[in-house]
C-alpha cells in the first residue's frame, strides 16, 4: 500500500521536503508509519517520538480535515500531514495580522508569493542569532524590519570604541554597556511587534543545544570557528535550518544548512582552520552586506520562498564585484551529519 506523508512548519524543514510518497508492506497504523519515518529520517526523530520510542504528545496528525490518533489505522491513498507546534514571539499562523502590522509591512506584502500567509509565517518564528556584531547586527536588524515574531540574540560582552565602525545597532554612548542589551533595546525600538530576548552567553558546546532548541531557525554570525561549529552541530542533530554568514576583509561568504539535505558547515570547515584569528580587516559596509544576506536567506526559509541554495555556497568579492555560487558536498563520515541520509 501507499500513504502520502505531507510536512508542515518545523517538520518541513527538519524533513527537508514538503510531502513524500511511503510505500508499506500491509496494514500499518499511524504510530507505526512515524516509527517507519523517524528510522528513515534521524532528524525528524525527535519530533516525533521520544527517548522511549512513544509519539510526541505535541505531535499533530491529520488524515484530511480530521485529527488522528496513533492507533488509527491507515488505508492505500490516504495522506497523512504532520505539524507541531510553533514556537514564535507572537500569535501562531491561525491568527490574524493587526491593522498596525498591515500598515507596517505594506510594501513586503506585495512581494509576489509572500502576501499576509507569507507573513503570518515570519510572525509566528523564532530566530535564534549568534552575536550582533557587524553582521549578526545586521542580521538581526532586517529580521526585526520584515517581523520575525521573535529574535533571541546571544552575545557575551560590552560596547568598545572599535566596535562602532561595523555595529550599526550600537551607539557612542552606549560604550561600556552589555551588546546585547543595547542590541535588544534598538531593535524593540525598530519594531515593537517583534519579541527580542536577550542572551548574554556566546555559544559554546555548554548551550548551544539549549539556545537552538528555542529556535525554529538559526543565523550564525560568530567570529570564532569553535563557535560555529558548536551551533552547526546542535542545528544538524535538532533538525534545525541553519544559516551562516562570513566575511573577512571584502570577502563574504554564505551558506544555508538544511540537514538531511545538504552539507552542514563541518563538511567544509571540520576543525577551526590553522591560523585563525579573532580579529581580522573588516568594514562595517562588507560585514552589513554578510549580515543582510544571511537575512534574506532566513526569510525566504521562514517565509515559504523560492529554493534554498541546498549544497551551494555563495562566495562574494567585493572589492571586485564579483559573484559566486559553488556547488559543495557533504563529507563522508562527517561527525556533525554523518548519519543522516540525503
Amino acid at each position: 500500500m501507499k500513504v502520502g506523508v505531507r510536512y508542515l512548519a518545523q517538520l518541513r524543514h527538519a524533513a527537508g521536503l514538503a510531502a513524500e510518497a511511503v510505500e508499506l508492506a500491509g496494514p500499518h497504523s499511524v504510530e507505526q508509519l512515524l516509527a517507519h519515518l523517524a528510522a528513515r529520517r534521524p532528524a525528524l526523530r525527535g519530533a516525533l517520538l521520544t527517548p522511549e520510542g512513544h509519539l510526541q504528545p505535541t505531535l499533530l496528525m491529520f488524515i484530511g480535515d480530521e485529527q488522528v490518533r496513533g492507533d488509527h489505522l491507515l488505508r492505500d491513498g490516504d495522506e497523512l500531514t504532520l505539524l507541531t507546534p510553533v514556537a514564535g514571539g507572537g500569535p501562531g499562523p491561525e491568527r490574524a495580522i493587526t491593522d498596525a502590522e498591515l500598515a507596517l509591512y505594506e510594501w513586503q506584502l506585495t512581494v509576489p508569493g509572500f502576501g499576509e500567509e507569507g507573513q503570518r509565517r515570519l510572525k509566528s518564528a523564532t530566530v535564534l542569532i549568534s552575536r550582533v556584531g557587524g553582521v549578526g547586527g545586521a542580521a538581526a536588524q532586517q529580521l526585526a524590519a520584515a517581523g520575525v515574531g521573535k529574535l533571541v540574540l546571544a552575545h557575551a560582552g560590552a560596547v568598545r570604541p572599535n566596535d562602532l565602525n561595523r555595529q550599526v545597532l550600537m551607539t557612542y554612548d552606549s560604550v561600556g554597556a552589555p551588546r546585547v542589551e543595547v542590541a535588544a533595546r534598538r531593535l524593540r525600538e525598530l519594531n515593537p511587534f517583534v519579541a527580542v530576548e536577550a542572551v548574554t552567553e556566546n555559544v559554546s558546546d555548554a548551550n548551544a543545544e539549549r539556545l537552538a532548541a528555542a529556535a525554529d531557525l538559526v543565523v550564525c554570525c560568530a567570529p570564532l570557528f569553535a563557535e560555529r561549529l558548536a551551533l552547526n552541530r546542535a542545528a544538524v542533530r535538532q533538525g534545525k535550518p541553519l544559516v551562516d554568514c562570513a566575511m573577512f576583509d571584502f570577502d563574504v561568504q554564505v551558506l544555508t544548512v538544511l540537514p538531511g539535505r545538504g552539507p552542514c558547515l563541518a563538511c567544509l570547515c571540520p576543525e577551526e582552520p590553522p591560523g585563525w584569528r579573532r580579529q581580522f580587516p573588516v568594514f562595517g559596509a562588507v560585514a552589513g552586506a554578510a549580515g543582510c544576506l544571511g537575512a534574506v536567506e532566513a526569510i525566504k526559509l521562514l517565509g515559504g520562498l523560492g529554493e534554498p541554495p541546498v549544497g551551494k555556497m555563495l562566495l562574494i568579492n567585493l572589492r571586485e564585484m564579483t559573484f559566486r555560487k559553488v556547488a559543495v558536498h557533504r563529507r563522508a563520515g562527517c561527525a556533525a551529519c554523518g548519519e543522516l541520509r540525503g
